[in-house]
């Protein structure tokens, strides 16, 4: 009975250490594919790569028509391999809306594929796909072209007829003191085509130049005045200052030129270009809706009733253009 015992456990033995001998012998095998995330691990006993795949269930023949290892598919495997199984992809491409075909690809990512396409983008195209999305078999990428084209509309603003009575012209007699002029406004129109295809219209408007009114003067059969420079003789008091005289002006805005004035000063608000031959440097004037300026510079083409008012900002001086007001002379 003992020696029965004993045959027994010797033969158990021998299957175990048979058994150790086995594993010993398995060998960790990592097997990554470039179109999927998860690397597939291998205990493989000998063999090539082809036949540890085809152990684990993979269709070796269809694995070829489709990956490209880093290692022959025969070459028997070693221990602690990483064998990389790079997949030939087939990828379909649109652009601008039309499709350009279907390629074999062996690039990891959507951006390195449209490299190889020589595919450029725009900062405003539109892919349907991460650049850094891994490339998968039978995937679609489309690219919508986006553009944006800017251009500039223009609207004109009519000018107004204003009348003055003058009293030199016989009653009912009138005559043109100031041809009128259009005003406009600029806009910038920028319209969005994808593939092609307007898509969105934007404008917003960039610069406004007010119209010249047309100054037409009405005989009114009265005593001739003088008109000089439309100076008229007045007293009394404006918005709190004293003034000694009125007269009209075609008054236009200016802003920062880098240069000082025809009296050395800085321009700064309040600071006025007038001709000096009808408004004394020096002169303290009051304009309706700017306020009190002196008379501090002077122009090329500020010739006559013409005064130049400073603004701080292009803006502002935009927004002023062109006016014809009565201004009052104040008293020093």
């Amino acid at each position: 009975m003992r020696k029965i015992i004993s045959i027994v456990l010797g033969v158990i033995v021998l299957l175990l250490s048979g058994t150790l001998a086995v594993y010993a012998m398995r060998k960790e095998v990592t097997v990554t594919f470039t179109d999927k995330e998860k690397p597939v691990k291998l205990q493989v006993l000998g063999g090539t790569l082809a036949e540890a795949l085809e152990g684990r269930g993979y269709d070796v023949d269809q694995l070829k028509k489709q990956y490209i290892p880093n290692v022959s598919w025969d070459q028997p495997l070693s221990d602690k391999s990483v064998i990389q199984l790079t997949c030939n992809c087939s990828v379909t491409l649109e652009v601008g809306g039309k499709r350009l075909g279907t390629y074999k690809t062996k690039q990891l990512t959507v951006g390195d594929f449209l490299r190889e396409r020589k595919v450029d983008l725009s900062p405003w195209d539109e892919v349907n796909t991460p650049l850094d999305e891994r490339i998968t078999n039978d995937m679609v990428i489309v690219v919508d072209r986006v553009e944006k084209r800017i251009k500039k509309k223009v609207k004109s603003i009519p000018y107004k007829t204003v009348k003055k009575k003058d009293p030199q012209l016989v009653a009912g007699e009138e005559k043109v003191e100031k041809e009128g002029k259009k005003g406009k406004r600029i806009y910038e129109v920028i319209v969005t085509y994808k593939n092609g295809k307007a898509l969105s219209t934007a404008e917003k408007m960039i610069e406004e130049i007010d119209p010249v009114h047309k100054v037409v003067k009405v005989g009114t059969g009265e005593e001739v005045t003088t008109a000089e420079a439309d100076a008229k003789p007045a007293a009394g008091r404006i918005a709190g200052y004293e003034y000694s005289k009125t007269m009209m002006a075609e008054t236009t805005g200016y802003t920062h030129t880098g240069n000082r004035t025809a009296t050395g000063t800085w321009p700064k608000r309040g600071t006025l270009a007038v001709d000096p031959r009808v408004i004394p440097l020096g002169t303290r004037i009051y304009i309706p809706g700017y306020g009190v300026g002196v008379a501090e510079d002077t122009g090329g083409a500020v010739k006559g009733n013409v005064i130049d008012l400073f603004f701080e900002t292009r803006d502002e001086a935009i927004r002023w253009g062109r006016r014809n007001v009565t201004v009052y002379i104040l008293k020093d």
